[in-house]
């Protein structure tokens, strides 16, 4: 596996602080550092771009009624990974790739579970692995087969 890369949609989404602690999540979790970001508002119509998480969350309070929001977080090297959050009409997209494949997963995991925390779903317990049937079976007719042997055993045969 030399490369990772994933995506998946969110909707209807409303949380746009969660969408902030996603990307906050990727750098840390990467991590991504040194880490560059761009956060680009209402990309159809007139762009609007700033670099940093911070800058972007001041000029969303300001101006709450954007169109879209695109957040795209990467390492330094934008090939080894990226982790990006696209928002528009209350459908997000969390994406994430690159040639580094556990700081690319790594930073994509951690936006999906806080993404994931916010919209109220959890990570499941993965059930038990079910017994392997074969395997038991057949050590259950060994099992079988050698007290069969033992009972068929003349005890009154003594040592030689």
């Amino acid at each position: 596996m030399n490369r990772f890369e994933l995506s998946e949609r969110w909707s209807p989404w409303d949380d746009l602080n969660a969408i902030f602690s996603a990307a906050q999540a990727a750098i840390d979790e990467g991590p991504l550092e040194p880490f560059d970001c761009e956060v680009v508002f209402n990309a159809e119509f007139d762009p609007f771009t700033v670099d940093t998480l911070e800058q972007a969350w001041e000029d969303l309070n300001r101006n709450p009624h954007m169109m879209s929001m695109d957040i795209v977080v990467t390492h330094r090297h934008a090939d080894e990974a990226r982790v990006a959050l696209r928002y528009s009409s209350r459908r997000l997209q969390l994406t994430g790739r690159g040639s580094d494949w556990d700081r690319a997963k790594a930073a994509y995991d951690a936006a999906q579970a806080v993404l994931a925390g916010s919209y109220g779903i959890t990570t499941p317990k993965l059930p038990e692995r079910p017994v392997d049937t074969v395997a038991e079976t057949r050590k259950r007719l060994v099992i079988e087969g050698l007290e069969a042997a033992w009972k068929n055993t003349d005890s009154s045969i003594d040592d030689r």
